[in-house]
């Protein structure tokens, strides 16, 4: 189980056409939450529920907002797992949430399936271990044809035997389409993260990250600064 609280502010976004758009007030706060329960010693149940709060104001837009952000549930099947190796694909439901933007997105507004698959390897490396994950995620709309598609990839490094140090990027392709008959562009956005995950009990974790949309089209600008909890069962 993961839960997080997440402060995010924003001072400029790019449009469809690679133009800067300034943002008069963009702050946001979200609770995240994660979730895997085991039900064989290969296959669980996922989740995720996030909700997400705060005001966006820019020339004609003046939101305040307190709203579901991403709500999904699935299946994930572990295909090989040995020392230094791991493997799984996962099948999830995503509920379309009608969410505010700065900028008008389709992301998350439509109901989809999403299939990822995820991939991880670790070693020592002068005494400490190292890994790396990377997940490839493909999104198709119930009611017909490409959502999205997601990358992701994680490296990391056990600095002792309780503190882990981690950086992850991003990648997101938002297929165009249309909300509230208005067009909606195409939207890509990159990401860039680090981290430390710190143990402090047995199966107690908390984790303190900042994230950072280094660019793309028609995608704001975040800054993120993340503070987790992970328990395991």
């Amino acid at each position: 189980m993961v839960a997080g609280y997440v402060f995010i502010e924003a001072d400029e976004a790019i449009g469809d056409r690679g133009e800067t758009i300034r943002l008069d007030t963009y702050t946001k706060r979200m609770t995240q939450n994660y979730a895997t329960v085991g039900l064989t010693p290969r296959l669980a149940v996922i989740g995720t529920f996030d909700w997400q709060e705060g005001q966006i104001v820019q020339p004609g837009l003046d939101l305040t907002f307190s709203d579901p952000s991403s709500i999904t549930a699935g299946l994930q099947y572990q295909i090989s797992r040995r020392e230094g190796h791991a493997a799984a694909i996962a099948v999830s439901y995503v509920a379309g949430i009608d969410l505010p933007n700065a900028l008008i997105t389709v992301e998350n507004r439509r109901a989809s399936l999403e299939a990822r698959g995820m991939w991880g390897e670790s070693q020592t490396w002068r005494g400490r271990n190292l890994f790396a994950e990377a997940q490839l995620a493909g999104r198709v709309r119930l009611s017909g044809g490409y959502d999205s598609a997601h990358a992701q990839l994680t490296i990391g490094l056990d600095q002792t035997e309780r503190l882990t140090l981690f950086g992850k990027g991003r990648f997101a392709d938002i297929a165009p389409g249309e909300f509230r008959r208005i067009p909606v562009a195409r939207q890509t956005r990159w990401e860039a993260e680090t981290g430390a995950v710190y143990r402090f009990r047995k199966n107690d974790f908390i984790e303190l990250s900042l994230t950072s949309v280094l660019g793309g089209r028609s995608t704001v600008l975040e800054r993120e600064l993340k503070i987790g909890y992970w328990r395991k069962f």
